[in-house]
């Protein structure tokens, strides 16, 4: 048996279709089976398990121990975990469910680790300050340099993350594959052609929806992004904005300026693709720092999934460069303001959907999968 393991991930439609999709696909393989361990916040616990549960039946959900400062004590968690289910090999998600597979194989609890990265996770926390607190943020470089030079297997969301890597840690391994963040079940399951009804009415035959899904964390760069639509806005009377997001300050603002013209909704996670198939471009705008130059949005793929041109910045992994080899939509240059915009033709979309389901399914990287399984058996 291997173990997938995931500490302090909240669920939600990236858990879904990242972590327990995955864990599904690997089952498909063959070879050993892969079973789940999330640990998760002690705060709403049961009902964090039961959503868990839900998507991934066979999974170990336990509470966490409290207060991330104590993060390291988890360990403790992950050892009992072994001693009862004795894994050959633990796959982690992150750096520091890496450090706690890391010691369970010291122990000689487990055989083999692999280290699934989905970010620079050092960068990340200097540049965001995920937890407001320096001590903390002061230990990833060590554990993300422990855990590409201890671990059995590494698993990169870009190439740019593979060579940043290389660029700050030296590292000079083989034994990596890259898998970008891939389509969860929800996006593989709508029409293959055609547009969904229009989420927000249009004022005019010309009208042109833009599309926002995701959250307001410090890397998706609201601030840059919302002084962008509010000058396209003024400029394009026949443009409209449809963010599928949670609450926040600053899309409240813009709702209050453009009245009818920008919209705020929040939606399950099933329901966004339906949503995204009403509007007619997505926005993937983000400022230039290395969290975003070497990171895997998951809204790449689904965008495309959806059938939408992509208005993406300069830089952002691997993806700013396929938008302009493969034509998927425009790529926005700093200082410079959105292009005229159009609807795109039922041709196109279905060129965009094509295009993801050749590029972002799990089916898709088999080959990449079975290695990285290979090195863990």
């Amino acid at each position: 048996m291997i173990l997938y393991l995931t500490y302090n991930d909240a669920p939600g439609g990236v858990y879904w279709s990242q972590v327990t999709d995955v864990v599904a696909y690997l089952n498909t393989l063959g070879g050993a089976r892969v079973r789940l361990v999330a640990l998760v916040s002690l705060r709403d616990y049961a009902a964090i398990r039961r959503k868990i549960k839900a998507h991934a039946p066979g999974a170990v959900v336990l509470p966490m121990v409290p207060g991330v400062k104590r993060w390291r004590a988890n360990g403790a968690l992950v050892n009992l975990v072994c001693r009862l289910l004795r894994p050959s090999a633990i796959m982690a998600r992150g750096v520091l469910a890496t450090w706690m597979a890391l010691r369970a194989r010291d122990k000689g609890l487990v055989g083999k680790v692999g280290f699934d990265a989905r970010a620079a996770y050092a960068a990340e926390w200097e540049e965001y300050r995920i937890i407001n607190d320096d001590a903390l943020i002061a230990q990833f470089r060590s554990l993300e340099a422990e855990a590409l030079e201890q671990a059995d297997m590494r698993l990169a969301v870009s190439h740019a993350l593979v060579q940043h890597w290389r660029e700050r840690y030296g590292y000079a391994g083989i034994r990596h594959v890259v898998i970008p963040c891939t389509l969860g079940k929800a996006h593989l399951r709508q029409p293959s052609t055609g547009a969904s009804a229009r989420p927000l009415p249009a004022t005019g035959p010309q009208d042109v929806l833009l599309a926002y899904a995701g959250s307001s964390a410090g890397w998706q760069s609201f601030e840059l992004l919302s002084g962008l639509l509010r000058t396209a806005l003024h400029a394009h009377p026949g443009l409209q904005v449809l963010f599928l997001s949670q609450a926040d300050r600053g899309i409240d603002a813009l709702v209050q300026e453009f009245p009818g013209r920008v919209a705020r909704r929040w939606l399950p996670a099933q329901d966004v693709p339906n949503a995204l198939r009403g509007c007619d471009a997505a926005l993937l705008v983000r400022e230039d720092s290395i969290t975003n130059r070497v990171a895997s949005p998951t809204k790449f793929a689904e965008y495309l999934a959806c059938g939408l041109p992509v208005i993406i910045s300069e830089g952002i992994g691997d993806f700013s460069a396929a938008v302009l080899q493969d034509r998927l939509g425009t790529v926005c240059r700093p200082g410079t303001a959105l292009p005229p915009l159009h609807r795109p033709s039922d041709a196109e979309r279905d060129r965009l959907r094509n295009y993801a389901m050749e590029h972002f399914t799990k089916e898709g990287f088999r080959a990449s999968y079975l290695e990285l399984m290979r090195h863990l058996a």
